[in-house]
């Protein structure tokens, strides 16, 4: 029995994530499942990889365009009024007069076949070329999409974790002011404690409760944002693997970023690539100047008939075909292939100054995060510090309080340092997080980075 109802979980299970397209891991979804999760279901990376197979596409095209190009067309005509022609009476023994004659059959039929072959294209290597580059620039906006969305999850991710983590640490100081305040009421009714001290403790616990209502809000708002990045529909139910806090603050010194890491940017190998592009544009435009040659073959039969006879094999068909060369060459065109030229040039300009503008923007972004992160794995460590001086504190407050040493004013004050610690550590976790997403990000490895954790 306990058997059969295991396989039939199981069976739910794999219809809901067929349904769901992606596996749900049982123990809550990593941040490298998020990222794995929207690879396959997110629009915006689907849109992405539709794109790049548009790309491929074109390239087949501009092939396309220089093998053989076969054409037929053909034609039924019914000359319900056959035209009239005026023949000088001369040709016909009528001197003086004109003799009207028809020209023609009332039908006629025609069918023709044309095969165009380009033999000399000065722009076809260059075209091909530059096709195959446009299909890479796409592949790199592909993974730059992938990225792009990985460091919007992971900022999510994380946010919705430390989110979690304060709604923890907000239940488990909402427990201990139950406590406190559950001993207090039996102080004040056996006249021990004075009314005013059983106020501020249960203001205190109202607090908290407050702190943890808008903390579960907060919460869905973060997981519904992470849903919404990873491509998964709002109404299914997302868990994470809760943030470990002892194990998520061994921060480490950062990686060494290496001296060209801005080449690794998808962003800044498209600018390359469309740099590219527009060199074999001003190459494509010069050779305007050649000309091109091609050959072409026509075949084509008709038949001209004063009934509608034509599938009647023993009526004769009349064929006629042609072979011949075609050039083309425009030696003066106004200057414009000079102008184009020029606009080229300048193009090319502006894509290598924008390179210069992206890798400096790398190396600023890579800077300012660096700094943040080494800043931020000190404060970090100072707030542990201030939340276990903050917990001790309020240990012995507490004790002090039972033996009507210590005040309610004292022992409000010193849950209250140590929830603003806590908060504080909150906060600086978010900093940190996002700051070595921000490093990840500049140096183009967010997507090695993420699918790690």
């Amino acid at each position: 029995m306990k058997g059969m109802k295991q396989t039939m979980l199981i069976v739910l299970g794999l219809l809901a994530n067929w349904v769901s397209a992606q596996d749900a891991p049982s123990g809550g979804y990593t941040l490298a499942q998020c990222v794995e999760y929207a690879r396959v279901n997110n629009p915006n990376i689907k849109i992405a990889r539709v794109n790049e197979q548009i790309s491929l596409a074109q390239t087949q095209q501009v092939i396309g365009r220089n093998l053989p190009q076969v054409s037929v067309s053909g034609s039924v005509l019914d000359n319900v009024k056959i035209p009239v022609q005026l023949l000088p009476g001369e040709f016909l023994g009528q001197p003086g007069t004109f003799v009207p004659v028809k020209f023609g059959t009332q039908y006629n039929t025609t069918l023709t076949g044309r095969v165009d072959q380009k033999l000399f294209d000065p722009s076809f290597g260059l075209a091909l070329k530059a096709a195959k580059i446009s299909t890479q620039v796409q592949a790199q906006a592909t993974i730059l999409a992938e990225q792009t969305q990985a460091y919007n999850i992971a900022k999510a991710y994380y946010q919705t974790l430390v989110i979690d983590l304060q709604k923890r640490l907000t239940i488990r100081d909402l427990n201990s002011s139950d406590t406190l305040l559950q001993q207090e009421q039996v102080r004040l009714k056996n006249g021990t404690t004075r009314e005013i001290d059983f106020g501020r403790i249960q203001l205190n616990r109202n607090n908290l409760q407050s702190q943890l209502e808008q903390a579960n809000r907060n919460y869905e708002q973060a997981i519904n944002q992470l849903k919404f990045q990873m491509g998964m529909p709002l109404s299914e139910t997302l868990s994470l693997q809760p943030l470990a806090i002892e194990k998520e603050l061994q921060v480490n010194e950062l990686p060494l970023a290496d001296s060209r890491f801005f080449e690794n940017r998808p962003d800044f190998r498209q600018l390359l690539l469309n740099t590219q592009l527009q060199d074999l544009n001003r190459q494509s435009n010069n050779r305007g100047y050649y000309p091109s040659l091609g050959f072409y073959g026509t075949y084509a039969t008709n038949a001209q008939r004063q009934t509608f006879s034509f599938f009647d094999g023993s009526l004769p068909w009349f064929q006629s075909s042609t072979i011949g060369l075609t050039l083309s060459w425009t030696p003066f065109d106004g200057n414009q292939r000079r102008y184009r030229d020029r606009e080229n040039r300048l193009n090319l300009e502006t894509l290598r100054l924008q390179q210069i503008l992206t890798r400096e923007s790398a190396q600023l972004s890579l800077s300012n995060a660096q700094v943040s992160y080494q800043n931020l794995v000190t404060d970090i460590q100072r707030e542990r510090d201030n939340i276990e001086l903050a917990r001790r504190i309020l240990t012995v407050t507490e004790l002090e309080y039972k033996e009507g040493i210590a005040t309610s004013v004292t022992l409000i004050d010193a849950k209250d340092a140590l929830t603003t610690a806590q908060n504080n550590l909150a906060n600086k976790l978010i900093s940190l997080y996002q700051s070595r997403l921000d490093y990840e990000n500049s140096q183009g490895t967010i997507l090695q980075y993420v699918t790690q954790k």
